[in-house]
């Protein structure tokens, strides 16, 4: 399944760049997640809790920056990770790009995300809306946490 999501943040695109690399100063804007520290291979332990509907899954992995570009400022970042007991697996790929825009920067994520298990039978829309929705939350506590102050989250 594919997913696109956009939202700005009021500071420098080298500034927003950078800060978002450091997975464990973003990962308490993600609703549900959590990362540990990496390892020597830049791999890190994290978990997520994600209600889709009437059940809940929680996901034990691992996030690790895949690539990056400062000269770009892109940078793609893997997660892998499965529930406890169950089938439940899931593997998301996300392209971060991060651009000038007037005095702030815009976000753009495009990422892949492939769930099997029982919360693949939720559907694209079900799980699409729940991605947008945290998308919005995790910009919104983004911005406040960067020092920044007016913060839009978009879906595309």
């Amino acid at each position: 399944m594919h997913l696109s999501d956009e939202f700005t943040i009021p500071l420098p695109p080298d500034r927003v760049y950078e800060l978002l690399l450091d997975l464990q100063n973003v990962a308490p804007c993600v609703p549900g997640g959590e990362v540990d520290a990496p390892d020597d291979d830049g791999v890190h332990p994290g978990r997520v809790t994600v209600r889709l509907g009437p059940m809940k899954f929680s996901y034990e992995g691992t996030l690790r920056i895949a690539s990056r570009d400062p000269q770009a400022r892109t940078a793609v970042i893997e997660g892998a990770g499965k529930a406890s007991g169950g089938a439940e697996r899931a593997r998301v790929t996300s392209l971060m790009e991060v651009l000038a825009e007037g005095e702030g920067s815009r976000v753009r994520m495009s990422t892949e995300l492939e769930i099997r298990g029982r919360a693949a039978q939720m559907g694209a829309g079900i799980i699409g809306g729940v991605s947008k929705r945290m998308v919005k939350q995790a910009a919104e506590c983004l911005a406040v946490r960067l020092g920044g102050v007016d913060t839009a989250a978009e879906g595309g």
